[in-house]
């Protein structure tokens, strides 16, 4: 069995993977740093043979990780940014300076929609958008504060707002300050959304617009564009790599 992680930049998240069957996944965990940690000793995680890591996170998290598998006598494989892989190329001048997120859900983008031109928004601690050409070109693309990075970033640069935060998506106009702040990340994550969709359009058409990251479900509500969930997409794109 395959282990997939995703160290993101305030949690993991993984899923497993059966070798005998590499389209299926379960379903996507997501823990805080310290207890996934502590649960890779349980017996969950007894039949894992081959450990696939992305990691944006500092590397303290990666090493307890890394180590854990060297005892268990598990293959590892951290996955980094490449200029080329899987019939990708990357836009960066610098290929490696692009977040290893980015490249995974570029590259299984181009794996799940051949031959279509796709735009990716990632929804997390950051808002991301990276558009990607039916050839396999990636084409550039945006880094934005996630909603919950822009609200708590605006009330730590003010003195006057005061406001507690809403787990509800909405984009109504608020009657306090809670209300106006939290309708306004997402009201201006929206928005960009939409520019951005626009923005791609003017170098091609867009045939496939994914949503995915720990924001995606809450955007879907609130985008009247045609688009397409993706919680699973750097988990496709891990299980292209093999550790051995």
């Amino acid at each position: 069995m395959r282990l997939l992680v995703d160290i993101g930049n305030t949690q993991v998240k993984y899923v497993f993977q059966q070798t005998d069957d590499e389209s299926m996944f379960s379903d996507v965990v997501y823990l805080d740093y310290q207890p996934f940690l502590q649960a890779l000793a349980s017996k969950d995680f007894a039949d894992v043979s081959e450990l696939i890591v992305a990691n944006v996170h500092a590397n303290n998290v990666l090493v307890e990780i890394e180590a854990w598998a060297s005892a268990q006598n598990i293959a590892f494989l951290q996955v980094q940014s490449q200029a080329k892989a899987f019939g990708v190329s990357s836009s960066y001048l610098q290929p490696e300076s692009l977040g290893v997120d980015r490249w995974l859900a570029i590259i299984a983008a181009h794996q799940l929609y051949p031959q279509q031109n796709v735009l990716i928004i990632d929804a997390g601690t950051a808002t991301t958008v990276d558009l990607l050409a039916a050839n396999g070109q990636h084409l550039g693309g945006w880094i934005m504060p996630g909603v919950q990075t822009m609200f708590t970033g605006l009330l730590s640069n003010t003195q006057k707002i005061v406001a507690e935060p809403i787990h509800i998506a909405n984009v109504s106009f608020g009657i306090n300050s809670s209300q106006c702040l939290n309708h306004g990340v997402w009201a201006m994550t929206i928005g960009a959304i939409k520019e951005a969709i626009v923005q791609a359009n003017k170098l091609l058409t867009v045939n496939k617009v994914l949503l995915t990251g720990g924001n995606s479900e809450q955007l879907a509500d609130l985008i009247n564009d045609d688009y397409e969930l993706a919680p699973s997409l750097i988990f496709h794109g891990l299980s292209c790599f093999h550790a051995s």
